[in-house]
């Protein structure tokens, strides 16, 4: 299904070129043609995140369709989309804007972060009453994972941020992975995990579980 629907995105033969902003004012160029991530929802719906908002395909009828601003989207360049168990469509921004989207494709955007000093959120997780999202900040080394915990309707709400895993400090998160009672994230510097019940904000409550920076992938258990 992925392998087909990307060969249908690249044969898209037309200009899927927008701007950021209304045409009144000044932004940057986004495109669809600009895949980052993809989703499939139970009903077999796809969705991708792009550059340019998110695409919406229906492999039944061959459309597609264009989630842009005018349909609720606050930010169109976007980095990664998850989904969670409501089948909402979790979506990180882009740099030079990292807000974190939630879109309901039965009502449109229902939850939005943004933070000034996030320029973008490459990857999230979502567990049970958890969720944690990999970050860059304003300069290279402003790297690391935020914390919200899930209200009752199992929105996001902000509770922390972590950027202190080792002592030599890391530069690259290539792998985020939650288990029933912990984080692992894999790093430049190494494989780390963390107990949710722990204060994450201290390195000393990271234990490494693999040194070297040869890892890009970890999976639990």
């Amino acid at each position: 299904m992925r392998i087909i629907f990307f060969i249908l995105l690249s044969v898209y033969n037309f200009s899927l070129t927008f701007p950021q902003y209304h045409s009144s004012e000044w932004g940057s160029i986004t495109s669809f043609l600009t895949p980052t991530g993809m989703q499939i929802t139970d009903e077999g719906i796809v969705y991708t995140s792009t550059a340019g908002g998110l695409l919406q395909f229906n492999p039944y009828t061959g459309e597609f369709n264009f989630i842009k601003i005018e349909e609720g989207l606050v930010y169109l360049d976007l980095a990664t989309i998850s989904i969670d168990n409501q089948g909402r469509l979790w979506l990180g921004g882009g740099n030079p804007k990292g807000c974190l989207q939630i879109y309901d494709p039965d009502i449109g955007l229902v939850n939005s972060f943004c933070d000034d000093l996030i320029v973008s959120i490459n990857m999230i997780q979502i567990g049970e009453d958890i969720a944690f999202a990999v970050f860059h900040g304003t300069t290279i080394s402003d790297v690391g994972i935020l914390e919200f915990e899930l209200d009752d309707e199992g929105l996001p709400i902000y509770k922390d941020y972590y950027t202190e895993f080792n002592e030599d400090g890391i530069a690259e998160i290539r792998d985020l992975d939650l288990s029933y009672d912990g984080i692992y994230i894999t790093t430049d510097q190494g494989i780390f995990y963390g107990n949710y019940s722990d204060n994450l904000k201290f390195k000393a409550n990271w234990s490494e579980i693999y040194s070297g920076n040869a890892a890009n992938q970890f999976l639990p258990g």
